[in-house]
């Protein structure tokens, strides 16, 4: 066996251990009260920030590598996939006073297409102030997200979204500016 094929299998073991205690603390996870979850969110997350909910059948795989901000709503089957990789800063941060509806997807890992063998490859993805991202919308790896925006439901956003703007669709683009109403200001 090479050294190359060696390492690769050393890889895929070393992946497969994390795999399965991951697997094992989500559900222990779902058993807990909330108050319990937010504790061991706290305990693995590089940051949770307070009053901020990740509801039950929310999984975040390498949790160390994701950054929640204060009042932050994480809603029922979320997934968020920071990177593993060492290479760069790969973190999802997330700010202050988000909401994140049901099913929405965060990836900041992906594969490069160019290659048969599918090395892995990463970026970071950063989510402002304020942002709203609806049901089943998808952010791919090296978006940011600018405070106050809209990502409609079952949007996949490939590229940034500017601040207080409203984007729709595969991939997403940008609708119109969001108008608040009323003293709103971040």
């Amino acid at each position: 066996m090479s050294d190359g094929a060696l390492g690769s299998l050393v890889e895929r073991v070393a992946f497969g251990h994390y795999a399965y205690v991951e697997n094992l603390l989500r559900l222990l996870l779902e058993l807990l009260p909330q108050p319990l979850r937010f504790l061991v969110f706290k305990l693995v997350l590089s940051r949770l920030g307070r009053g901020s909910v990740l509801d039950y059948q929310s999984n975040v795989r390498f949790p160390w590598k994701v950054i929640i901000g204060d009042g932050v709503w994480i809603n029922r089957g979320c997934e968020i996939y920071g990177s593993m990789l060492a290479k760069g800063d790969a973190r999802i941060r997330i700010g202050d006073h988000c909401a994140l509806a049901p099913r929405v997807r965060i990836l900041s890992a992906t594969h490069d297409h160019r290659s048969l063998s599918l090395p892995d490859r990463a970026a970071g993805v950063e989510i402002g102030r304020h942002v709203w991202i609806g049901a089943g919308a998808t952010i791919l790896p090296g978006v940011k997200i600018g405070d106050g925006a809209v990502v409609a439901a079952g949007s996949v956003v490939t590229r940034d979204v500017a601040a207080f703007t409203i984007v729709a669709g595969n991939p997403a683009r940008f609708l119109k500016m969001r108008e608040l109403e009323g003293e709103d200001s971040i």
